[in-house]
């Protein structure tokens, strides 16, 4: 999994012992066996499988999430290495375009995010429940992959376009 996956787990995982849900050691051996599965299972089904949670406290915690993620976490491939986007950056800073164009990043970030993650909860449902079959772990391999490079490439808009 990649770097963002995992913050995001251990994020949703001190959501859920803040909330009681669980204990923090319980989320620390869902977290090493996660690492150890195949599967790409994230930490909430992990813990629904060892029937730590329900599904209802894991869309509960998933949305907590989704509502805090607006927070500005920084990561991934840094887009500002590319010169075109140095230059518009460099051209427009400390301009009033630059501060309108950053609040609009802002907001694409946000209203992209959440859907990602709405996606990602999904598609492990259906993971879930599609059971061990090779041809579609496939599939749901290249659909987390995607998911992760899209918000890689989210958070790097918004840390390429945000003030310093």
């Amino acid at each position: 999994m990649g770097k963002d996956t995992d913050l995001y787990q251990k994020r949703l995982g001190q959501i859920l012992v803040e909330d009681g849900k669980v204990k923090s050691s319980d989320v620390q051996k869902a977290l090493s066996l996660q690492k150890d599965n195949p599967e790409h299972q994230l930490l909430g089904m992990i813990l629904i499988k060892m029937n730590l949670i329900t599904k209802e406290e894991l869309f509960a915690a998933l949305n907590k999430q989704i509502e805090s993620s607006g927070s500005g976490e920084k990561s991934g491939v840094d887009l500002s290495d590319d010169e075109g986007i140095k230059m518009i950056v460099n051209k427009y800073r400390k301009t009033e375009y630059f501060d309108d164009l950053n609040e609009l990043m802002g907001i694409v970030t946000h209203k992209v995010r959440n859907p990602l993650a709405g996606i990602s909860a999904a598609v492990e449902v259906l993971r879930d429940r599609a059971g061990k079959d090779d041809s579609n772990e496939r599939f749901f391999r290249m659909i987390f992959k995607e998911i992760d490079r899209l918000e890689c490439i989210v958070k790097d808009l918004f840390k390429t376009f945000s003030n310093k």
